[in-house]
């Protein structure tokens, strides 16, 4: 029997520190469940960080000209979201000032097609308004077409994660898992950290670390789920002039998806300027070419969707990243959140920032009752983890 003394007990043991784990452990705390985070490098340094910030009910996955199971699944996050920031809702983000409070969809005139009778339809109403001239935001004011507001709206991603991390920066460490660390006991997982005299004894193990999952599903002996891996090469926009935008470029778009997802950020070498964040097929398609093929190919798209713009002057950089979710028929995007539980591991990909939620309403619905919650924090050997650098910091 080991020690008392050096035993500390979970309810979860959370590996992964970018919007999953942080949302998890956020709402569990607040649940009453004992938890504690572990991360092997930075807060939010991979798929979190590069995501746009969007908080979006689907719109942009109905592009076909018809509602899908893909926009329906999303289409109450916002909503919750919304409840979140007024400190109404499953996690507290009251004080957290969203970006944009709204998302736009433009297009050029006559480009939209069929797509302007559905924007029209009963089914949308109350998501969608389309906008009068001197309605267009900032960065679409020269522009001869439609602008359509949605009730989606964006986050300061680096905001988010901090806010996140406040009220449990003392359960989330620093440390590299190992499968070889942890071992199976009669109730739950038992877990040694390197160096320490403690045993850590978790009733449950969840796994959110995006790539890192298919790693620690191998190395535990899981039985699935499968991985699957969906790169990105999103484009940063470095301009004199950019006014923020916050938009999807519909103009001739050949597929049910935006030409362009444009957020807007401040340039962190310029505190006066605005960069542009573009992703869409734009960054789909992206991952086939070369990073001078993307940027030769996002300089048309942007003197094609945003031509009152003179892009001479613009400095491109791009940002590859991938999209790690379970592993669906033909590599097609999930619609939902995803957890599976495999021999008391619970595999966890959010598959959107927006689904987080979901995932932990997903999540809530494997545990037991807390057990081992407590207003102290797990006191263990360990660095705490710190946020990661924003992904274009010297791009």
């Amino acid at each position: 029997m080991p020690d008392p003394s050096r035993v500390i007990r979970l309810d979860a043991l959370i590996v992964g520190g970018g919007i999953a784990g942080l949302w998890l452990v956020n709402l569990m705390t607040r649940l009453g469940y004992g938890a504690a985070l572990l991360e092997a490098g930075a807060l939010g340094c991979a798929q979190t960080l590069g995501s746009q910030g969007m908080i979006h009910g689907g719109l942009k996955y109905a592009l076909a000209g018809r509602l899908t199971g893909a926009s329906e699944a999303i289409a109450g996050m916002p909503a919750r979201w919304r409840a979140c920031l007024a400190g109404r809702g499953d996690v507290d983000l009251s004080g957290l000032a969203p970006l944009s409070e709204h998302y736009y969809l433009f297009a050029q005139a006559g480009s939209l097609g069929r797509l302007t009778t559905f924007f029209a339809s009963r089914a949308l109403r109350g998501r969608i308004r389309r906008l009068a001239a001197n309605q267009y935001p900032a960065g679409l004011r020269s522009l001869d077409g439609v602008v359509y507001e949605l009730d989606d709206f964006v986050l300061d991603a680096p905001d988010l994660l901090n806010r996140l991390l406040e009220p449990v920066a003392d359960r989330v460490f620093r440390h590299r898992l190992q499968a070889c660390e942890l071992t199976a006991t009669d109730s739950g997982w038992c877990w040694i950290p390197p160096g320490s005299d403690k045993e850590v004894h978790t009733s449950r193990v969840i796994l959110c670390a995006g790539a890192g999952n298919g790693t620690l599903i191998t190395g535990l002996g899981l039985d699935g789920p499968a991985m699957q891996l969906r790169p990105l090469k999103q484009v940063v926009v470095r301009h004199p002039d950019l006014d923020p935008l916050f938009a999807h470029c519909l103009t001739g778009i050949s597929r049910p998806e935006p030409r362009l997802t444009i957020t807007s950020h401040r340039d962190p070498e310029n505190a006066n300027a605005w960069l542009w964040y573009l992703g869409g097929a734009l960054a789909t398609d992206g991952a086939k070419r070369s990073d001078e093929e993307q940027i030769d190919h996002a300089r048309r798209e942007l003197a094609r969707c945003v031509p009152w713009v003179d892009w001479h002057g613009a400095d491109l950089h791009c940002l590859t990243w991938d999209r790690a979710e379970p592993a669906q028929a033909g590599g097609r995007r999930p619609d939902e959140a995803f957890v599976s539980d495999v021999r008391g591991v619970l595999v966890c990909w959010p598959t959107k920032l927006t689904l987080a939620p979901d995932l932990g309403d997903r999540v809530l619905a494997h545990l037991d009752p807390p057990r081992f919650g407590s207003n102290t924090a797990p006191i263990l050997d360990l660095p705490p983890a710190e946020l990661a650098p924003l992904p274009w910091t010297g791009a």
